[in-house]
């Protein structure tokens, strides 16, 4: 198939359902960084499940020029719809295949998009390819970018129980000090989320360790409004 021909056939779909007023309040939550067509997150899901119903999926190789090209694309509903695409493949995924990761993680990078690559397919890539988390997370997060960091200190939540604390503790004591909301924000989440598994863990690690005092009061939200500090 054309990789062309089927961009302009994504494009086409969802310019139809594009909402400009909503567009201008996405972009504003996106403190302007990114443009949208302006279709809600729950309006988009939908539309997501009758574009793949419809259409058939491309093969892989296909598949992942096909995401390069809608990240070059402005609005961003073309780059959730790749990540949605490139998930569709999942089975196909190979060890190689985190550069084509990281690439995406580096591409017009925000929380938005970040997160979701965390969550949703950083995670399960390191479930299929366990024995390169270490070598991978330790190399993101000794570097430059925030939004590797912040992939690093959040990418194990799915997880739950089956984190690796050795990992976990030392990613987010290692961006501790870094002065960006990016950073401090995943690491509150990291450890609100986690607080609800183990939240006498959490609570140890907060009152061992030096935290920014914004991101620890964010860090036990969860166990104050239940009654968990004492």
């Amino acid at each position: 198939m054309l990789v062309s021909d089927y961009v302009r056939k994504v494009q086409s779909f969802f310019l139809k359902y594009s909402d400009e007023e909503e567009a201008k309040r996405m972009k504003r939550l996106l403190k302007d960084k990114y443009s949208f067509l302006g279709i809600t997150t729950a309006r988009r899901k939908e539309l997501f499940k009758i574009f793949f119903n419809t259409f058939p999926i491309p093969s892989y190789d296909d598949s992942k020029h096909i995401i390069r090209e809608l990240f070059n694309l402005t609005e961003r509903e073309y780059h959730y719809f790749g990540l949605e695409l490139f998930l569709k493949h999942k089975k196909r995924w190979s060890p190689t295949d985190i550069v084509f990761i990281e690439g995406l993680i580096l591409n017009k990078p925000y929380s938005d998009i970040v997160d979701f690559i965390a969550l949703h397919i950083v995670s399960q890539f390191f479930e299929k390819y366990s024995n390169l988390m270490k070598p991978i997370t330790e190399s993101w997060n000794s570097s430059r970018s925030i939004w590797l960091k912040r992939t690093v200190i959040i990418f194990q939540l799915p997880y739950k129980e089956k984190i690796n604390m050795e990992l976990f503790s030392k990613y987010i004591l290692d961006n501790a000090s870094i002065d960006d909301e990016a950073i401090q924000e995943s690491i509150a989440w990291a450890l609100r989320d986690y607080s609800k598994i183990d939240h006498k863990w959490v609570l140890r690690f907060i009152i061992d360790n030096t935290l920014d005092p914004t991101t620890k009061r964010d860090a036990i939200k969860w166990m104050d409004a239940k009654g968990l500090i004492e």
